[in-house]
């Protein structure tokens, strides 16, 4: 049904709407379900809308000069102090300043039994790094470190079942742990090695100086912050005064042990030839040791007297003239080397010495076996007719190795059933010392009464595979070390939680292997534990808050409370 339907213009608020319709209005009527009807085809359009812009808020800006004084009346009104008048102020009351701050540190007592939230208090034990070097097959890992940054990570590859001649060469490889692109199969320095190095130290305090002990007896010395493609500074040669067998531990000591010269540093090693040698590194120059000792056996007899093939050396941090060596034998010595002493004085002469080729002479055990040596070298230098006498000269000259490096003064300490593969002196305590050995025992000793006041056995499943590879204090805390076994397994104590089982033991799981071959802790992020395994693979762990964060009275416990002096 048609209909017929008119349209009126319309006001809507805001909006003026009108319809607009041809003059043949196109349009029909549809009739929807309900039955009402609407049109279709019908235009609607509004009116175009206009836009008009109109400022609503304006700034002023103003300044103004609230200075009253200029600089340079400040500076003339500036008071001048004298120093003596600041010297004489401190002479007065510094000491009553001082004596208030120990009545204050043995009176207030109201923080003691405070202990802090730290926000990242994680018991968990992860693994937060694993590097490796791509191409490096069959090789296991001899030593790792860190430098004293604890930023830059350093790895030597080699066969540490080499019996005989190296036929190899490994490299020592490093990384900067931290760096966002890091690739773990790339390291960021790679050091080619004829042969393979068994053990690996950084400076105390220059990062990039990296001392390494090789299979074949050299000492080296790389310089590894020198961008240059072979960073070696210097190393040793192999002689009968030197090392002929393989270095098993290289190790920085001060050289200046009055404190004077906090930042002088000499290098110690030790091998299985028996001879624990120092050199002088200021220089870097290896070519003759500076100090020596050898290890011998005690005897009534002094000719039935054996060298003992050192396995592992520990100078203490806090005593640096005491260090323990442990040997092939099972005997653990504790020893001393003497403190810089006075010159006895050049000898006097046809022949001019040196003052190098002196302090080899004043090396001598006696004023006796000071003069065997310099009639010993005499003799050699009328017979290739020198006038001056060197170090150089005084090896070549070749007198006894004793002579030249005499035996330490030394105690033993308990003895281990094996080969003491770790010997490691406590950063804490003066008088602890951790030792572990091929015959599965971990050993802490009272220096002061030569027993070991504790005994562990790392968990192992066969009595003849419980070598122990590697150990070490913890950097942090004090009753914390860690204990890696050969066959396999990685172990954390803490004796103040139990003096007798580990509290821990690293998740060794994915593409490395179980067996460990070096551990050591890093000294500045003081969480993480570096361990490298036989399968060429470094792993670094963070270890969980209680084992990382120093407790209070452990240095202590660890002193009194574990037998032996006090």
């Amino acid at each position: 049904m048609a209909g017929v339907f008119e349209f009126h213009d319309d006001l809507i608020e805001g909006e003026r709407m009108r319809s607009k319709v041809d003059s043949n209005p196109k349009f029909k009527s549809v009739q929807d379900k309900d039955g009402k009807s609407y049109a279709q085809g019908v235009r609607l359009q509004t009116e175009k809308i206009s836009l008009v812009n109109r400022r609503m808020q304006s700034v002023e800006l103003a300044s103004m000069e609230i200075q009253t004084m200029s600089p340079a009346e400040f500076i003339a009104d500036e008071q001048h102090v004298s120093d003596e008048s600041i010297i004489e102020f401190l002479r007065t009351t510094a000491p009553v300043v001082e004596r208030e701050l120990d009545l204050a540190w043995n009176s207030m007592a109201a923080f003691d039994a405070y202990e802090p939230q730290w926000n990242d208090t994680s018991e968990t034990c992860e693994m937060t790094l694993q590097v490796w070097k791509e191409g490096v097959v069959d090789l296991q890992i001899a030593s790792v470190a860190w430098n004293c940054t604890g930023s830059m990570l350093a790895c030597s590859f080699g066969r540490l079942d080499t019996l005989g001649w190296c036929e190899i060469s490994a490299p020592v490889c490093l990384w900067n742990a931290f760096r966002p692109q890091l690739v773990a199969g790339e390291p960021d320095i790679t050091i080619e090695i004829n042969g393979f190095v068994m053990c690996l130290a950084f400076h105390p305090s220059l990062p990039g100086l990296l001392a390494g002990g090789t299979y074949n007896g050299e000492l080296m010395l790389w310089n590894t912050a020198s961008g240059e493609l072979d960073p070696l500074v210097s190393s040793s040669s192999i002689d009968d005064y030197f090392h002929r067998e393989a270095i098993q531990v290289v190790q920085w000591i001060p050289a200046d042990v009055s404190g004077n010269k906090a930042d002088t540093y000499q290098l110690a090693t030790v091998s299985c030839d028996g001879k624990v040698l120092i050199w002088e590194a200021k220089k870097n120059d290896l070519s003759y040791p500076c100090r020596g000792f050898t290890l011998l056996l005690s005897a009534s007899d002094p000719s039935h007297r054996r060298v003992l093939g050192g396995r592992s050396l520990s100078f203490s941090p806090l005593e640096p003239l005491s260090f323990a060596v442990g040997c092939e034998t099972g005997h653990l010595l504790l020893a001393r080397r003497p403190p810089p002493a006075a010159s006895f004085g050049k000898p006097q002469g046809k022949y001019t010495w040196k003052s190098s080729a002196v302090a080899l002479l004043d090396q001598a055990a006696s004023a006796n076996d000071r003069l065997k040596l310099q009639n010993h070298v005499e003799t050699y230098c009328s017979r290739v007719n020198a006038k001056e006498v060197t170090a150089e000269v005084v090896f070549l000259s070749k007198p006894d190795p004793v002579m030249l490096f005499p035996q330490p003064r030394s105690t033993d300490l308990e003895s281990h059933a094996g080969a003491v593969t770790v010997v490691d002196y406590s950063p804490f305590e003066r008088k602890r010392l951790l030792s572990g050995s091929v015959d599965g025992s971990v050993k802490i000793y009272d220096t002061l009464t030569q027993q070991a006041v504790l005994t562990f056995f790392p968990p192992s499943k066969y009595l003849s595979t419980c070598a122990v590879s590697a150990a070490a204090w913890s950097a942090s805390r004090a009753c914390v070390f860690a204990v890696a076994m050969e066959m396999g397994g990685v172990y954390i104590y803490d004796l103040m939680q139990s003096r007798h089982e580990p509290v821990l033991e690293l998740p060794l799981t994915g593409a490395g292997s179980q067996r460990v071959t070096s551990l050591t802790f890093n000294p500045k992020m003081i969480r993480l534990l570096a361990v490298g395994d036989e399968s060429g693979r470094v792993r670094v762990f963070r270890l969980p808050f209680k084992l990382s964060e120093p407790q209070k009275g452990e240095v202590v416990f660890l002193a009194n409370s574990l037998g032996g002096s006090k």
